[in-house]
């Protein structure tokens, strides 16, 4: 399977724990690793959107599935709010709406605090970043399915 991973550069610790994560449900699921050429870092979860638009333009590859990573956490003002929904409702609408008609998850954590966004990356099935991979994984098969 060719899965693209988006992942924010910000609040780094977090993200690379989620990409960490989805990198291990690959790997127990093919025996084998991701293509690291099929990482894409971008500056924070506000890029993700615009990058995946870019993504599903290019011509000389394609993707099965695109899995979305980033950790967006509240702070004082009111940022946290805007970030958080319109990264939600653009990857959905790339979800829905894109020209390759395949799977984007989503993957990013909007937490109240650092602590939260820790406790689900622990090592594991319960980090969300091999959460959001295993569902990527059952998606490209459920969306094989329908073209059978």
């Amino acid at each position: 399977m060719r899965i693209a991973i988006v992942a924010s550069n910000f609040n780094e610790e977090i993200t690379n724990s989620l990409i960490n994560g989805a990198l291990r449900c690959y790997k127990n699921s093919y025996n084998k690793e991701l293509n690291s050429d099929y990482i894409y870092k971008v500056p924070g979860a506000f890029e993700i959107p615009s990058f995946i638009n870019r993504l599903l333009k290019l011509d000389n590859i394609k993707f099965d599935a695109i899995v979305t990573l980033g950790c967006v956490i509240k702070g004082e003002t009111a940022h946290f709010e805007y970030i958080s929904k319109t990264v939600t409702d653009e990857i959905m609408n790339l979800s829905i709406h894109n020209n390759q008609n395949i799977p984007v998850l989503y993957g990013v954590l909007t937490t109240f605090n650092y602590q939260q966004a820790l406790a689900r990356t622990k090592e594991g099935k319960s980090n969300k970043g091999y959460e959001v991979m295993d569902s990527a994984i059952y998606m490209i098969n459920e969306f094989s399915s329908l073209n059978k």
